[in-house]
C-alpha cells in the first residue's frame, strides 16, 4: 500500500505525538473530514503491515495511538521511502512537472511525465491542463511540440519566478536531515535531476550559511534549504545556456549593497562546484534573492541608513505602525522595538515584492482564518509598501506583517508571572514565531517562553528549559518537545493544555486516578517505564475546562443610544474629548485618567486620530484606564480644529474604550466601512439627534 501527501504526514504527526491523539485534534490540523481521517487510517495501517510494524489503535474515548514501538520506527522507514512508495498530491504533481520541464536534457512527452509522476494518462492530462492555467499568471505559456515535446515559453526571468514558487510545493516540509534522506527518493529515476546530488546539495548549503556571516543575519531554515536548491535549479539553466538579464539602472543600485558582495562569493565557490561560468548578470540576480530571504535573527535596525532603500523602508515602516494604532485604536508601548522588529520582514519582502519573487506561505489560510480583523488591518496598512514598490501586495506578504503586528496585540496587557520555561523551535521567521509565542503565553498561566530559535540552533542548544515546542518534528534530546501548528487551533490548544500540565504535574483533580490505575496495574504486570506511563495516565486522564473565545461585540451593541450626544459647538478639541468621554466616564467603562491619557496623546503626538475628514477617534491603552469595552460619540455642528490645518477639522469624536488589542476590531471594522462610504457618511454629520444618529448606526453596521 502506497502513502500519499496526506497520509504519509498524519503518520508522521502521530509518530511524534505521545499518547492519543483526539479525532477533533485531526480534523482541524489537517482540515480534513471524519470519513478521510477513517480512509487515511486505513492506508496508514496497511501500509505498516506491509512494513511488519504494530497497526494505529483507536479508542472512541480518547482518539488515536501509535505505540512506541512503531513510533521509534517511523522516521527511518519514511526517510528511505521508495519513490514508487509515495503518491504526489495533485500540487506536487503540478510543482514537479514545472522543475521537470525546466531542468529537462531530452524532449519530455506525455509518457515521460506520466512514468515521472507515476500517474495514470488521464491523470498526467488534466495536471497539464491544470498547470497551463496556473502559468498565465508568470507570463508563461506550456506548449506541445512534435520534435521537442512540451515546452516552456516565455522570457528566462519569468521561468525562474515559477520555478522559486512550484520548488517551495514540491519540497518536503521537514528539516534538512529528513530532506538529505529523501534526496535519493526524489532523484531516483529522474535522468533529468542528475545534476543534483547529495554532495553538492551539502555544499551549496554550506556556501549558503557561510554568507549569513557576512551579512549579520541568519535565515529562516525554509529559506536555507529552498535557496540551496534555487541556486542548483538556477545552475543547470545556465548550463542549458539560459541566462536572465538584469536593467542597467538596477546593477548600479545593487552594486553598492553588501549582499552583491555576497552574491559575488557565492558565484565563485557555486562555478567551482557546478563547473559552469556565473555571468554578471546572475550574480546580481542571485543579489535579488539574497536580498528578498526571509530571516530568523539580524543585528540590522532601523537606522536612517547610508542608500535610498533604507530611508525608503524606514518610512514604509514608521508609516505602517502609525496607521496600524490609528486604524486599530491602540498604542504600543515601546513603539521603537515595534519598529525595529517589523523592519525584518519588510526589508525582504519589499525586495521580493519589487523584483517578483513570489513564494506560497502554508500559513496564510490560518492566518486569514483565525485572525480574519487583524489581516484586514494589515492588509490595510499594506498600502505604505504597494506605493513604495509600485505593486500589487499578495496575501501571503500580508498574512507575514499580519502575523508581526498579531504577535504585539497579544503582548497587550499584563505579562504574566515567572512560570516553568519553555523553548520554542520555529522554521517560519521572526513573525510566525512572535505570533505563536503570544499564543502559548495566553494558553498556559505557568509556563515562561524563554526563546524562540532555528532547527540548526535547537541542535546546539544548552537552555535549561523545561520543554520544547516544535513547529515541526525533531527529536528530543532528554527533555519532552510537544509539536504544534503555528498557529493553535481549539482541540490542538485542549491536547497541548492536557500535555503540558501532565508533565507539570499541576493537576490535583485526577491524580487520585492516576494512582488507584497504577495500583492495579503493580498487581497485574511489570511496569517498565513507571514514569512514563503516570505522564501519559495524566494525559488521558486530564480534561480542561474549555474557554469560549470572548465575542467581539457588533458596533450597534457597543455605540449605545445613551452614548450619543448632539451639540452645536465646543471651545476646544481638549474640551471635545472630555465631553465625548463623558457617557463612559458616567457609566464606569472607563477612569478619569483615561480621559487624560487621551489628551495626553494627541499633545504629544498630534492630531493622528483624525481618521478619516471630518472624524476623529481618541483612545489610549487598556491599562491607562479602560474597566470595560464600550463606544460614545459626539457630534458637534459647527466643528472642532485639532490643529491650524483645515483637513483636522472635526465634527463627529468616536471616543474609544479598548479592553485589549483585538476585542474591539470588528465594531471598529464596521465603523471604517461606514465611514468609507461617503453617503452615508454624510448621513451621520447631518444627524441631529442621538436616535436618528443610533437608527444611521443600526441600517449601516451589518
Amino acid at each position: 500500500m502506497a502513502l500519499d501527501q496526506r497520509s504519509h504526514a498524519l503518520l508522521s504527526y502521530l509518530a511524534q505525538t505521545q499518547g492519543y491523539v483526539p479525532l477533533e485534534e485531526i480534523t482541524e490540523k489537517f482540515n480534513i473530514s471524519r470519513r478521510t481521517i477513517y480512509y487515511d487510517i486505513d492506508k496508514i495501517n496497511s501500509w505498516l503491515k506491509d512494513n511488519n510494524l504494530p497497526a494505529v489503535q483507536h479508542v472512541r474515548s480518547a482518539g488515536f495511538h501509535l505505540e512506541k514501538v512503531a513510533a521509534s520506527h517511523i522516521p527511518e522507514k519514511l526517510g528511505v521511502l521508495k519513490s514508487w512508495h509515495y503518491e504526489y498530491s495533485g500540487k506536487e504533481r503540478k510543482a514537479w512537472l514545472t522543475i521537470y520541464l525546466m531542468t529537462r536534457n531530452k524532449p519530455m512527452y506525455l509518457e515521460n511525465l506520466m512514468e515521472k509522476l507515476r500517474v495514470s494518462r488521464n491523470t498526467t492530462i488534466n495536471d497539464i491542463k491544470a498547470l497551463k492555467k496556473e502559468l498565465v499568471r508568470f507570463n508563461l505559456q506550456l506548449e506541445f511540440d512534435r520534435k521537442s515535446g512540451y515546452v516552456l515559453i516565455g522570457k528566462e526571468e519569468d521561468k525562474r519566478k515559477a520555478l522559486v514558487f512550484y520548488l517551495e510545493h514540491a519540497l518536503p516540509k521537514r528539516s534538512w536531515q529528513n530532506l538529505l534522506v529523501q534526496l535519493p527518493a526524489i532523484l531516483s529515476n529522474n535522468d533529468s535531476l542528475d545534476f543534483l546530488g547529495f554532495e553538492k546539495l551539502l555544499a551549496v548549503e554550506r556556501i549558503v550559511s557561510e554568507s549569513e556571516q557576512e551579512l549579520n543575519v541568519q535565515f529562516t531554515d525554509e529559506f536555507l534549504h529552498s535557496f540551496s536548491f534555487r541556486l542548483l535549479l538556477f545552475g543547470r539553466r545556465l548550463a542549458q545556456g539560459q541566462k536572465v538579464e538584469v536593467d542597467e539602472i538596477e546593477k548600479k543600485v545593487l552594486s553598492d549593497l553588501k549582499e552583491y558582495k555576497a552574491a559575488q562569493k557565492i558565484s565563485e565557490e557555486l562555478t567551482l562546484i557546478l563547473e559552469v561560468e556565473f555571468p554578471e548578470d546572475e550574480i546580481f540576480y542571485i543579489t535579488k534573492h539574497l536580498l528578498s530571504s526571509r530571516v530568523q535573527f539580524s543585528e540590522l535596525r532601523l537606522e536612517s541608513g547610508s542608500n535610498q532603500d533604507s530611508k525608503i523602508l524606514a518610512k514604509i515602516v514608521s508609516d505602517m505602525v502609525t496607521d496600524f494604532q490609528k486604524y486599530a485604536c491602540i498604542l504600543f508601548e515601546n513603539r521603537q522595538e515595534v519598529e525595529a522588529n517589523l523592519l525584518l520582514h519588510v526589508k525582504p519582502a519589499y525586495y521580493r515584492v519589487l523584483y517578483g519573487i513570489e513564494a506560497e506561505d502554508s500559513m496564510t489560510d490560518s492566518i486569514k482564518e483565525k485572525y480574519p480583523d487583524i489581516f484586514q488591518l494589515s492588509k490595510k496598512v499594506s498600502i505604505h509598501l504597494e506605493r513604495a514598490t509600485e505593486k500589487p501586495i499578495n496575501d501571503n506578504e500580508i498574512a507575514l506583517i499580519a502575523a508581526h503586528f498579531g504577535g504585539w496585540l497579544e503582548r497587550t496587557g499584563v505579562k504574566p508571572a515567572s512560570r516553568k520555561k519553555a523553548l520554542l523551535v520555529c522554521t517560519s521567521g521572526v513573525g510566525t514565531s512572535r505570533l505563536l509565542q503570544h499564543q502559548l503565553e495566553e494558553l498556559f498561566s505557568t509556563v515562561d517562553i524563554i526563546g524562540c530559535v532555528s532547527m540548526r540552533d535547537y541542535e546546539k542548544d544548552q537552555s535549561d528549559a523545561d520543554f520544547i515546542i516544535s513547529t515541526i518534528p525533531i527529536a528530543e534530546k532528554e527533555r519532552p518537545v510537544f509539536v504544534v501548528n503555528p498557529i493553535l487551533a481549539e482541540a490542538e490548544k485542549e491536547s497541548l493544555l492536557k500535555k503540558v500540565n501532565a508533565l507539570m504535574e499541576t493537576v490535583p483533580q485526577p491524580r487520585s486516578s492516576v494512582e488507584a490505575v497504577l495500583d492495579i496495574v503493580r498487581n497485574y504486570a511489570d511496569i517498565k517505564d513507571i514514569q512514563n506511563l503516570e505522564r501519559e495516565l495524566r494525559q488521558y486522564f486530564y480534561q480542561p475546562q474549555r474557554t469560549a473565545e470572548a465575542t467581539k461585540p457588533e458596533l450597534g451593541a457597543l455605540l449605545r443610544k445613551e452614548h450619543i450626544q448632539t451639540v452645536k459647538a465646543i471651545a476646544d478639541w481638549r474640551e471635545g474629548i472630555r465631553q465625548a468621554a463623558a457617557p463612559l466616564l458616567k457609566g464606569d467603562f472607563i477612569s478619569e485618567g483615561y480621559v487624560q491619557a487621551m489628551v495626553h496623546a494627541v499633545d504629544t503626538m498630534g492630531p493622528y486620530i483624525v481618521i478619516s475628514p471630518k472624524v476623529a477617534i481618541p483612545h489610549a491603552r487598556p491599562q491607562d484606564g479602560v474597566k470595560k469595552i464600550g463606544m460614545s460619540l459626539l457630534r458637534v455642528e459647527q466643528g472642532i480644529s485639532f490643529s491650524n490645518q483645515e483637513k483636522h477639522l472635526v465634527h463627529l469624536i468616536i471616543v474609544l474604550a479598548a479592553i485589549d488589542g483585538d476585542s474591539h476590531l470588528k465594531a471598529l471594522g464596521q465603523l471604517v466601512k461606514i465611514l468609507n462610504d461617503a453617503e452615508v457618511k454624510e448621513g451621520f454629520l447631518a444627524a441631529n439627534s442621538p436616535d436618528e444618529i443610533h437608527g444611521l448606526l443600526l441600517a449601516h453596521s451589518h
